[in-house]
């Protein structure tokens, strides 16, 4: 009977034990769950240290928790804590941290008795009494993992032996997290990055429109001068209009012959006075120089809206690279006419995807240089087609200017470089052109010789899911333009 006794107790004691050990494994487990979720939710470094710090505090129970890290010889910083005040502190390594240091837990009864805690312990705004280090090691690195609790001794052997238990899961999470950073910090850095680029194409774009806002201007004021021409002398022929208006309204009330005769008399000599056959052309004439000066200054405008506002459109927005080539060359006349012929062979080209104006920016970079190189004048021509056999549509824009030298045709895409004197340009508009042009999923290349000339090549993809045809999308313009 009492052997049977004893063999229940021992059975019962194996029951405790197992429970005791389920229940550490799901502790461990729900723990392990819990870090998982923190890493994938947490939206900021702070955040998913609070997150991890609140993982821990389930399987330690802490008043105050932070993160050592080595910093050199004998010393180590902390670099984040669930207690603002003690972040940067430095912390010299005695022997107790040293032991932890190389991968040994260790629980301290009574942290007031230790040197190392002496220069600290001013900073809690709570008591702290009982301490315990838990080592670990990310990507090589040694840290350790400080739990602070207020009561004396509260850290005994038994949550050392958890310290041991839980090592690997530690470290699993600080490596999670580490990994979680490191794609936050990616992210970080690329919103910074396409803030930078975002910045660079605005300034560029706007030293664009600067230089060319003289020429615009003159281009705009031209038409409007003329008009506001035809306008007066139409103000001026009204009070003749209106006398004839007059003499019509009482030929047609007259009431006798006589009347009627007077009547006529006058109207032939106003007739005679006014020549009405050249007035009538003049007005007709007046009216259609008017209409054609009024559809140059809206196409000018259309050309600078098309460049400069496109921050609300979208960047799969379907885009006609032939009238792109256009918004541009209106934009860029005052820097060509005169001086620098323009030949346009352009076929009827399938839409490719991106920004009208991005793509407009690039084409006035492009037209500029091309003027630039051509002071003494010369051809710029330029090209468009279908490449069906790589599916892109294809841009060539082909000067008789200057030239570049082979040296620095290895550079032109390279932010800051110009080969332009002080003073006349940034270095940026090439490189811009180039980063703008490989986010459309293009490439650009260049050809040049010296006292020869210079051909960029650009090529898109096309955006075959549109459904224009060819001819809907494009249009021929071939010839000579000056």
């Amino acid at each position: 009977m009492n052997k049977d006794y004893e063999n229940v107790l021992e059975e019962l004691a194996l029951v405790y034990r197992l429970k005791q050990q389920a229940e550490a494994h799901k502790k461990e487990s729900d723990a392990l769950l819990e870090g998982t979720q923190a890493l994938l939710t947490a939206e900021d470094k702070q955040d998913l240290y609070h997150k991890m710090f609140s993982v821990f505090k389930g399987l330690y129970n802490y008043e105050v928790c932070f993160v050592l890290q080595n910093e050199g010889p004998k010393r180590m910083t902390c670099i984040n804590s669930t207690y603002a005040p003690l972040l940067n502190t430095v912390w010299e390594i005695d022997e107790t941290l040293s032991r932890a240091v190389k991968s040994t837990p260790v629980a301290l009864f009574d942290i007031r008795q230790q040197p190392i805690w002496q220069q600290h312990l001013s900073l809690f705004d709570t008591q702290v009494t009982s301490v315990l280090y838990c080592p670990f090691n990310v990507h090589q690195q040694q840290a350790v993992i400080v739990f602070c609790h207020q009561s004396l001794g509260y850290y005994t052997q038994e949550y050392v032996d958890m310290a041991n238990r839980y090592r690997t899961f530690t470290e699993q999470i600080a490596m999670g997290m580490h990994a979680k950073l490191m794609a936050l910090e990616t992210v970080r850095l690329k919103e910074e990055k396409a803030q930078v680029e975002k910045s660079l194409i605005d300034s560029e774009k706007m030293a664009s429109l600067g230089l060319l806002a003289a020429g615009v201007a003159h281009e705009i004021n031209n038409p409007i001068a003329f008009i506001n021409s035809n306008i007066h002398f139409l103000r001026n022929v009204l009070p003749a209009l209106s006398q004839m208006q007059n003499i019509v309204v009482k030929l047609s009330q007259s009431q006798s012959d006589e009347e009627r005769a007077q009547l006529t008399a006058e109207a032939i000599a106003w007739q005679t006075q006014n020549r009405i056959d050249s007035l009538s052309d003049e007005i007709a004439d007046i009216c259609s120089e008017s209409e054609d000066g009024l559809v140059r200054v809206t196409d000018i405008i259309t050309s600078l809206r098309s460049f400069s506002h496109d921050a609300d459109v979208q960047d799969d927005e379907t885009i006609n690279v032939n009238d792109c080539i256009g918004h541009a060359l209106r934009l860029v006349n005052s820097e060509l006419k005169h001086r620098i012929k323009i030949q346009q062979k352009l076929d009827s080209v399938l839409p490719v995807k991106g920004r009208t104006g991005k793509l407009n920016q690039v084409l006035v970079n492009l037209f500029v240089n091309a003027a630039q190189a051509m002071n003494d004048g010369g051809t710029l021509t330029i090209t468009s087609y279908n490449d069906t056999e790589n599916h892109n549509t294809v841009m060539v824009i082909k000067d008789t200017g200057c030239g570049i030298e082979k040296h620095a045709l290895q550079k032109l895409f390279e932010p800051f470089y110009t080969t332009k004197p002080t003073g006349k340009g940034t270095g940026l508009g090439l490189y811009i052109s180039f980063s703008i042009v490989e986010a459309m999923g293009g490439t650009i290349s260049v050809e040049s010789e010296v006292n020869v000339g210079t051909t960029f090549t650009l090529a898109f993809p096309t955006k075959l899911a549109h459904k224009k045809t060819a001819q809907q999308c494009g249009f021929n313009t071939s010839g000579d333009d000056t």
